[in-house]
């Protein structure tokens, strides 16, 4: 059964090995997420070249996302872990002034627009302090839930200016080397506004390969600038930590769901994110509200789902690739929201597209098949959202990769021939031994192989 819905698994110390980013695959996984705030570039190329190798023996190819660490604001290196009570008065600090309960905070001078009664947010969430006075040295907080925090944790500051650029010299030096890896896609963390993403853009503009650009909107500047973020962007993840943390958590599924239906109506693609199967970091089953909130996000027309702790250091990160994929199997058999029936078009070009799957639902093919180098066809037929699979064939092993997130796309490598029909009758030879088409099986052929502007042919065939 085809799934239509991408699973992306971040990689971690559960799941870095050949073997297991191999198993991921063969369970669902379609696309490796390398979190460079807990990556270093040793490892970061080695998972690259793993893949690479990976992929000469597989026929839909695996995708890889670097994920830049961005302006974070984190908990120091103070040694062992402070416990906290609710109650307690604790001082936030950039250096130590030997407070009785203090806690060390880098890039705590970034931080501007903060008011007194305001929160903030310690661990992802997991402990809230209320601010009772500020001054130039110190943050004098209250606890409102006890817990203890250490070192390299999230701190967040809801409705507060972090003024640190999106892309941070760390950020510059990961991406110098990823870029020589050739992968596939950046996620950019924080980004704030759509000056962001050209600013990206003209960082990576001289690179040799060209990686397609999400933007992880997390706080209530991306929020605002949603729109325009869109527009710059190849599409967008819904990181939902820090979203939930920086927005009133209540409002956090109507923020996805217009997230979602933006990307849709400007043919981007989207990717939710966070918490998906987080009890399955430690349990082996999910619980019903996780398979709820998954099935949702089928229901919106999310091109991707991705996995964080659950595969880079949980304990069962091959069962939740397995689990994710059967929930979407399952969701996938209702109707989305229809989100892309508002996607303008803007080309004739986008036109054919969107007939293709209707024509695909009205004659009951059993499948659409795209010829084409740059993936520009199969990228929109993706974005009108077929019930069918469409296989994608081209020549170009980037584009091949970056079809690998792309809703309902098979990614398949093809060398083309001059002869163009030729070319369409080994891509038919690829689908009966791959994917065991059989004989009488109706397909729709586009062919845009010479032309990104009109096709060379759209035929209804069948498989001899």
């Amino acid at each position: 059964m085809h799934k239509r819905t991408k699973i992306i698994s971040t990689i971690g110390p559960a799941s870095r090995s050949p073997i297991l980013i191999k198993k991921l695959y063969d369970k669902g996984m379609n696309v490796i997420r390398i979190n460079m705030s807990h990556t270093s570039i040793a490892d970061m190329k080695k998972i690259v070249n793993d893949i690479k190798k990976i992929n000469k023996s597989i026929t839909s190819s695996i995708g890889v996302m670097i994920d830049t660490q961005g302006p974070e604001i984190r908990t120091a290196n103070f040694g062992k872990d402070i416990e906290l009570v609710k109650g307690d008065e604790i001082f936030l600090v950039s250096k130590s002034q030997r407070k009785k309960k203090e806690i060390l905070i880098d890039n705590l001078s970034h931080v501007k627009g903060l008011k007194s009664g305001g929160k903030i947010s310690l661990d992802n969430g997991q402990i809230d302090l209320k601010i009772l006075y500020l001054s130039k040295q110190h943050i004098k907080c209250l606890v409102l839930d006890n817990g203890k925090i250490s070192e390299k944790k999230h701190v967040n500051f809801p409705g507060a200016k972090i003024k640190l650029p999106t892309l941070t010299d760390k950020d510059k030096l990961d991406l110098n080397e990823a870029l020589k890896t050739g992968v596939d896609f950046i996620a950019l963390s924080f980004c704030r506004s759509a000056k962001d993403l050209k600013q990206l853009k003209g960082f990576i503009r001289k690179s040799k390969s060209i990686p397609e650009i999400f933007a992880k909107v997390e706080d209530q500047e991306g929020v605002k600038n949603i729109r325009e973020i869109t527009k710059n962007s190849d599409g967008l993840m819904i990181a939902r930590g820090d979203l939930g943390i920086e927005t009133d958590m209540t409002n956090l599924p109507y923020v996805q769901r217009n997230m979602v239906k933006i990307a849709s109506e400007l043919g981007k693609k989207s990717i939710v994110a966070t918490q998906l199967l987080e009890s399955m970091i430690k349990k082996p089953h999910p619980t019903r509200a996780e398979v709820s909130d998954v099935t949702n996000a089928v229901y919106e027309g999310a091109d991707a789902l991705m996995l964080s702790a659950e595969t880079s250091i949980g304990n069962h990160p091959i069962k939740c690739v397995q689990y994710l994929r059967d929930i979407s199997l399952n969701a996938e058999r209702s109707e989305t929201l229809h989100f892309e029936s508002n996607l303008k078009h803007e080309s004739d070009w986008h036109t054919l597209a969107a007939t293709s799957v209707k024509l695909a639902k009205k004659i009951e093919a059993n499948a659409i098949v795209v010829l084409t180098r740059s993936g520009f066809t199969a990228e929109l037929i993706s974005s009108a959202r077929p019930r069918v699979p469409v296989f994608a064939f081209t020549n170009n092993r980037a584009t091949q990769n970056k079809l690998s997130i792309s809703s309902s796309i098979e990614n398949v490598f093809l060398n083309f021939s001059k002869d163009h029909e030729k070319t369409i009758k080994n891509a038919f030879t690829v689908l009966k031994n791959a994917y065991k088409f059989k004989k009488n099986h109706k397909l729709i052929v586009i062919s845009g192989v010479f032309s990104d502007i009109f096709a060379d042919a759209i035929q209804i065939r069948f498989v001899k």
